[in-house]
């Protein structure tokens, strides 16, 4: 299992590649700024990463109706396409859901990327235990509790400290 850990200033060039051949970026400067992030690192390399914020409004800012309310939001995620079904985008998104439950969020939620490999995205997220709620339209949001993850995630890693 991959070591999930809160980035560190000298893995911004390794995460704006991973983004960028993500098509998850438009460049190659990488400011986490304001942001929650974590990254996912197996054999001392970085092979995903995960923007997300806490106690976020994202719902009632966009109109949503169906929306819970403040929850934790995952912004952006990527993981390196050979370790694509190796279980590092479930062990992101366990450990961005124990944070939550960690600060009171019972809810997580998010939009996943259109595109190409849209329905693969979706497919992973069901599979985590995200369904769609709202209306089903391009940008549609996608949520469940955060206690759902927790009980289908592999396992919950420990908090491993942030590197210096």
């Amino acid at each position: 299992m991959p070591l999930i850990r809160d980035i560190a200033q000298a893995d911004y060039l390794v995460v704006a590649e991973l983004l960028h051949s993500n098509d998850l970026e438009g460049d190659r400067f990488y400011d986490p700024e304001g942001l929650d992030v974590i990254v996912a690192e197996l054999h001392g390399s970085i092979v995903g990463v995960a923007e997300f914020r806490l106690h976020c409004d994202f719902g009632h800012d966009e109109g949503r109706e169906a929306h819970p309310g403040e929850q934790t939001f995952v912004l952006t995620m990527a993981v390196a396409d050979t370790n694509r079904r190796t279980g590092v985008g479930r062990a992101l998104i366990t450990e961005i859901a124990r944070r939550g439950q960690g600060v009171g969020d019972t809810f997580l939620a998010l939009v996943p990327q259109d595109g190409d490999d849209a329905a693969r995205r979706q497919a992973f997220f069901h599979a985590c235990g995200l369904t769609l709620y709202g209306y089903d339209r391009p940008g549609a949001a996608w949520g469940c509790p955060v206690s759902h993850i927790l009980a289908r995630g592999a396992r919950v890693l420990p908090h491993a400290p942030r590197p210096t």
